[in-house]
């Protein structure tokens, strides 16, 4: 699947299109500084500071310390995006680009420039979940966890209950936590679709001759709330619970489900005997989440944006990696004045304790104190692991954020060696814990050309090996 800019100049116009939409556009409306002012006196700031205004001024955009506006911009330089809190001057070509609704910039160019007023600093956290609220429409009244049961239709559909679950629960169960920018619903789709291998694993699960009593999902806000409360939250919903009891995890849902079982474990039932399946899971922490690397992850996850909607075809508000990565990058210009500056990095990660609680520092406190141990509980613990490189020659922006790369592009640099492109591949299996290890040996892609974090599920080698490991 060969996606050079040449041969695709449409490329990157959904980043532009799902940033300028009306849900994403004023997410952060409520937020702002300044909001009660009167609409002319900040008609005629960002006139001021307004990128366009500065242009005709001849003068180039700066995050001035006293603008109340800023502006960052998504640059295309060689096939690959970047974030930059400065605007680069447009030539003729891009200023035609922008004017139209249907094309894209090309290679060199400003995708999109955002221009957004300050948050105000005590509207911060409300921020974060607004993002949060967004991510998870089924959360979003008080961005309060669920629990969900998972029914199969006369149609021959999988759909959730209306009615929340309440353990405990006895006989056998399936518990499925999904990641990061992720919720209940997506995870459904990753198996429920039809022509999909997951629907197998699904359709054994739910009416073979080994079905689960319950099939339950965890819905839960991932950027507000740290993976240690989301553990809790999880303890609390199932606590007494007996029986059998299979969980499949994915991403930053393999670091819930450790917290829950090694530190709340003992809520269940004694005689409870737990199996995990820890897909991409950040065991360790991921290199995406370390704050020094901000700016440099959001660029990856924009690229991230692209490939998953070429790859898995996913649109809209499937496709978080489109748009999420520049209202974070509001929150980290509001906190910090500018992506270049960044003395507060740290205090912006703290303010999103969902990416602090898996960030791959050594300071990382919370992380810490889970790898030092002891565990309250033995559980039996399998995962799903990936290198992904590809070769394609579209798709090669991952060598620009892996350690190795030639010296003008280090800076650049986001994870230190093998990953999936959201995790580090040694953090899957790293649980720091001398007495913990994998029950058996993983379902490891390996370096993979295809097998990337959002595609696990997608495998037949990975509904095979679940199929195996819970003895459907």
């Amino acid at each position: 699947m060969t996606q050079v800019a040449d041969d695709d100049p449409e490329r990157f116009l959904s980043h532009q299109v799902e940033a300028e939409s009306d849900e994403v556009k004023h997410l952060f409306d409520e937020f702002y500084e300044d909001g009660d002012e009167d609409t002319d006196d900040l008609e005629q700031d960002f006139d001021r500071y307004s990128v366009a205004a500065l242009r005709r001024r001849r003068r180039r955009l700066a995050n001035r310390p006293e603008s109340p506006f800023k502006a960052i911009s998504l640059i295309e330089e060689d096939g690959v995006l970047y974030w930059r809190d400065d605007v680069p001057t447009l030539t003729s070509d891009d200023r035609r680009r922008r004017r139209r609704a249907d094309s894209a910039p090309s290679d060199g160019s400003v995708v999109w420039v955002n221009e957004f007023r300050t948050l105000a600093p005590n509207k911060i956290v409300a921020a974060v979940g607004a993002l949060d609220k967004r991510l998870n429409p089924d959360i979003a009244t008080a961005l309060q966890p669920r629990l969900r049961s998972l029914r199969l239709q006369p149609s021959g559909v999988f759909e959730f209950d209306t009615k929340d679950a309440k353990g405990p629960f006895a006989g056998r169960t399936l518990l499925f936590v999904h990641g990061t920018f992720s919720n209940a619903n997506n995870m459904r789709l990753e198996f429920a679709e039809a022509g999909r291998p997951g629907l197998q694993f699904l359709n054994r699960a739910m009416q073979g001759g080994r079905k689960y009593d319950q099939v339950l999902f965890f819905d839960h806000p991932t950027l507000t709330v740290s993976p240690f409360l989301n553990a809790l939250a999880v303890a609390r919903v199932l606590a007494g619970s007996k029986g059998e009891i299979d969980v499949v995890a994915h991403s930053r849902g393999g670091l819930v489900v450790r917290w829950w079982l090694e530190v709340f474990g003992k809520s269940l039932d004694p005689k409870a005997q737990v199996r995990a399946v820890l897909a991409g899971a950040p065991i360790a922490g991921t290199s995406l989440a370390a704050p020094d690397k901000i700016q440099h992850a959001m660029s990856l996850v924009s690229n991230i944006g692209s490939f998953a909607e070429k790859s898995l075809k996913l649109l809209g508000p499937a496709n978080p990696f489109l748009w999420v990565a520049g209202k974070l990058l509001e929150v980290v210009v509001s906190v910090t004045g500018a992506l270049a500056k960044t003395p507060l990095i740290d205090a912006l990660i703290v303010i999103a304790p969902g990416l602090s609680g898996q960030s791959a520092v050594s300071n990382n406190h919370e992380l810490n104190s889970l790898r030092a141990g002891p565990v309250v509980i033995d559980p039996a613990y399998h995962a799903v692991t990936s290198n992904f490189e590809t070769s394609d020659p579209g798709w090669q922006f991952w060598r620009n954020f892996r350690k190795g790369r030639v010296a003008d592009l280090a800076a650049s640099v986001v994870f230190p060696g093998n990953n999936d492109l959201v995790v580090d591949t040694e953090s899957m299996t790293d649980f720091g814990v001398p007495a913990l290890a994998l029950s058996g040996p993983a379902c490891d892609f390996g370096t993979s050309e295809t097998v990337w974090h959002c595609n696990y599920f997608r495998q037949q080698k990975t509904v095979d090996y679940l199929l195996k490991t819970f003895k459907l």
